[in-house]
């Protein structure tokens, strides 16, 4: 987590404008950075701006640590920021800390004052001021019972919940003693119809000491967080200074946190060990008002871990009671912008239902008020509506309307088929209706997978081999059932784990930034090294996340390009286009390439797979790059800075990771010839797994950020794949196509098929085009009359599904890119970006495949 969010989290809410100006720091240093890099000097408003305008401007603020060198005008700008944020600090710090020793100081008296009152027998003892009757029918009156129904409230709220308790009831009360001030203590007696004590008795002493023990715990919180202050704030220092330090070459962390913590009196040591003892004396002071025979002897043991124990618990409660609404509102924030979306899922679609506007907004009336509700986006919106909100929405929601048109569809190729026979019928109807509902994501794509099976083994599609005739019920779906759990499935979680392992151990950036370290500040070697980064972490973390990864990288390098520079634009659609051929290069790169090998037969080996993706992603990165420096002219005054490695040693789990990772990788280079021993491929993905998961570096939270909405789409895929097989449609189908092309060479095959490949993959996912072509492509092979080609056809389809790139939601890279936004929160792409770089992009992609692929495939025997 981003210290900035921590701070967030941790502080305390009405503190929240106390705390050290950590992100207006962080935009103070990127301006700095940028200043420097351009030799322009850095402004006076860039001053205000991070030191948080809260005392005025830097330049009227002498700095507050005069000790340090300050000869560098950023350095100078700099402390005169940090100076501006430590003396806002220190006051509010001595605010603060005067009011609570204060009141600190002040329940010590009371607890002392307390204490004597006992030892100078005003009343005989805590235990002696409620009668035995009552202390042995009452156990639930215990401190601990008594504190958890005071606890929360204040002293007024205590006396009056003690008079409500009390109320109603006749009290016949005598004083026992008489304190020096001439009032009494009392002894209070609740008469009932047979005499008996009652059951809610509080006696006024225990009531003091439960309410003395309130205030302690209060003092505790309060001490808590005047601590946990001072350590969030030297620890935004700490962070700030080590940023400013290595963005701008500089070294004044240890000079400023030494400095500081003399000339000031919030982070000096005396002031923290105050707060420290406070809190022990506090513990203590708990600890022996809880002890039964308080005030007790010298020689009495008091159970000081039990109280902290207690204070401690009372802390965690109070915390998540006061801070719980502003966790989620952060932890929500912090989903949101890990969500990536495009545009027009991200359009606020809000209506009100009694008509509709032009933008499709419509009007609904309550009884009382006019609400607003948001038109459903899934089917499972809808479960959270109303009965009448339902049928008002259902008629003008376009989800619902597509629904619709194509489960109609379906039924009418159920009715009315191309096929004759009933297995082919059924199994093209189910084909038609997935690949719609998946082409247009009318509802998840993992669920649509999900209706597959079900499609399957209520309607008659799968045929009995033994028999000749369409298998029943109990036979389809123990069929189906086994097909959704192979080897592909286990090679897929095995990948997932790899890359879990390596983003969380930092493995992947740490090697990202040295190899981007030794670009150097030249914007095309930058730009051409970028993309091969994103290539290489591609192979090993999927092409999902090498994105992510790869705009965390060059961030800083962002933040000093000028607003709307081209080189920002080449750069991000780069890294994208980049991590798209990256979905080619290894069989963990993306799903549609461990959907294919699990078509193949024989299925190649990593080695085989390796010397045809390589060479064909390494001419792919070059074309991209060439066409990317013709379409994107730089800027004359571009200037960029050097990007720096991360510094820190490799840790021992660092190397165990990435040894297990890369032994994991050799073996699964070598399966086949390992058959003998781990049989199929997938038997080796379990190696990883037990590993990460068995030791504990990979926890079960881990384990369920898994992608498993890819997991159930690969089921759906491999299931729909056994169907059209099965039931005899793939073998029709193939033969129709093969009559129409068996008079040409394989080549012209190829370069046909690619069209209409590319073509389909760019406006669906990636992954959905293979599922949809993948398997024709084996059937068409396997019956060609030149011989079996199906393992040629299938490479060139899955190489060609991640080739496809002319759209913002061609691939997930693409739609990654396309969100990426600037300081001032504008888009650097457009659709029109991807649309004049990304279809050339995929028609160099598409030569390089049909021509250098297509050779090296016939080299090695496909």
């Amino acid at each position: 987590m981003k210290f900035s969010h921590s701070l967030q989290f941790n502080a305390v809410p009405e503190w929240s404008s106390k705390y050290i100006a950590y992100s207006h720091l962080k935009k103070l240093i990127y301006a700095l950075q940028r200043d420097k890099l351009y030799s322009r000097p850095a402004s006076h408003a860039d001053v205000e701006q991070g030191g948080g305008g809260e005392h005025g401007s830097g330049s009227e603020t002498q700095p507050l640590l005069s000790g340090l060198a300050t000869s560098d005008v950023y350095v100078s700008k700099f402390l005169v920021a940090l100076d501006v944020e430590l003396k806002k600090i220190d006051k509010f710090f001595k605010s603060q800390e005067t009011g609570l020793i204060a009141n600190y100081n002040e329940l010590k008296d009371d607890v002392l004052e307390f204490e004597q009152d006992l030892l100078n027998n005003r009343v005989h003892s805590i235990s002696d001021a409620v009668p035995s009757q009552i202390r042995n029918r009452d156990r639930r009156l215990s401190n601990d019972s008594l504190e958890a129904r005071l606890e929360g409230h204040s002293d007024n709220e205590i006396d009056d919940d003690i008079d409500s308790n009390l109320s109603g009831r006749s009290i016949e009360s005598a004083p026992d003693h008489t304190n020096e001030s001439g009032h009494g203590i009392y002894h209070s007696q609740s008469r009932t119809t047979n005499n008996t004590w009652n059951s809610h008795y509080i006696s006024p002493v225990f009531e003091r000491k439960i309410t003395l023990k309130k205030r302690l715990v209060a003092i505790y919180t309060q001490l808590s967080e005047l601590k946990s202050f001072i350590e969030l704030n030297r620890t935004g220092f700490s962070k700030i200074c080590k940023k400013f330090d290595k963005s701008l070459d500089t070294n004044i962390k240890n000079d400023y946190l030494n400095a500081m913590e003399k000339k000031s009196h919030v982070f000096n040591k005396e002031t923290i060990q105050k707060i420290q003892n406070c809190l022990a004396e506090t513990i203590v002071t708990y600890a022996r008002l809880s002890q039964d025979n308080f005030p007790h002897d010298d020689n009495s043991v008091l159970d000081i871990n039990f109280a902290e124990t207690q204070l401690s618990s009372h802390l965690r409660d109070h915390v998540v009671w006061e801070r719980n609404t502003v966790w989620k509102d952060m932890i929500n924030l912090e989903r949101k912008s890990q969500n990536v979306k495009t545009d027009n899922k991200n359009l606020s679609k809000k209506i009100h239902v009694k008509e509709i506007d032009q933008n499709g907004n419509v009007t609904i009336h309550s009884d009382s008020s006019v609400k607003s509700i948001k038109i459903p986006e899934t089917i499972h919106d809808f479960l959270h509506l109303s009965p009448l909100d339902f049928l008002r929405i259902v008629l003008n929601s376009s989800l619902f309307v597509k629904f619709s048109l194509i489960t109609l569809i379906f039924a009418i190729f159920l009715k009315k088929s191309p096929f004759n026979d009933i297995l082919q019928k059924n199994c093209f109807a189910i084909l038609i209706y997935a690949s719609l509902l998946w082409a247009t994501e009318t509802i998840p794509l993992f669920v649509t997978s999900l209706f597959v099976p079900l499609l399957i083994v209520i309607l008659p599609v799968l045929n009995n081999p033994s028999t000749n005739k369409p298998m029943d019920p109990i036979q389809s779906s123990q069929f189906i059932l086994s097909t959704m759990w192979s080897s592909v499935i286990m090679l897929l979680l095995g990948g997932f784990t790899l890359a879990a392992a390596l983003s969380k151990f930092n493995i992947a950036k740490v090697l990202s930034t040295y190899i981007l370290s030794s670009a150097g500040t030249n914007p095309k070697v930058i730009l051409l090294t970028n993309m091969g980064v994103a290539l290489f972490v591609s192979m090993w973390v999927s092409n999902v996340a090498a994105p992510v990864l790869c705009y965390s990288i060059i961030q800083p390098l962002l933040r000093t390009l000028p607003r709307n520079s081209v080189y920002a634009k080449q750069l991000i659609l780069g890294i994208a286009l980049a991590s798209n051929i990256g979905g080619m290069a290894s069989p963990i790169a993306s799903p549609q390439n461990i959907f294919s090998i699990g078509l193949m037969e024989p299925q190649p080996s990593w080695i085989e797979w390796f010397i045809v993706s390589i060479p064909v992603c390494v001419l792919c990165i070059l074309g991209i790059w060439i066409l990317l420096l013709l379409t994107f002219p730089l800027e004359p005054s571009l200037k960029l800075l050097k990007l720096h490695p991360i510094r820190d040693p490799f840790t021992l789990k660092q190397w165990f990771v990435s040894i297990v990772s890369a032994a994991t990788i050799v073996l699964w280079c070598l399966s086949n010839k390992l058959s003998g021993i781990f049989g199929e491929m997938g038997i080796i993905s379990i190696i990883p797994i037990l590993i990460f998961f068995g030791t504990g570096l990979l926890t079960s939270d881990d384990f369920n950020n898994f992608m498993w909405t890819i997991v159930i789409l690969a089921m759906g895929g491999t299931t729909l794949g056994k169907a059209v097989t099965s039931s005899g449609l793939l073998s029709t189908m193939a033969s129709i196509i093969k009559e129409n092309m068996e008079d040409k060479p394989i080549f012209i095959i190829v370069l046909i098929f690619g069209v209409v490949i590319l073509t389909m993959a760019t406006f669906v996912s990636h992954t959905v085009a293979a599922m949809i072509i993948v398997p024709l492509m084996s059937e068409i092979g396997a019956n060609l009359p030149s011989g079996n080609h199906s393992r040629l056809l299938i490479m060139v389809a899955a190489l060609l599904c991640s080739g496809a790139m002319g759209l913002p939601t061609s691939g997930f890279p693409n739609v990654t890119a396309i969100s990426m936004i600037d300081e001032v929160g504008d888009r650097y792409l457009t659709v029109g970006t991807f649309i004049t770089r990304g279809v050339p992009a995929s028609v160099i992609t598409y030569f390089i495949i049909v021509t250098v692929g297509y050779g090296l495939m016939k080299m090695i025997g496909f």
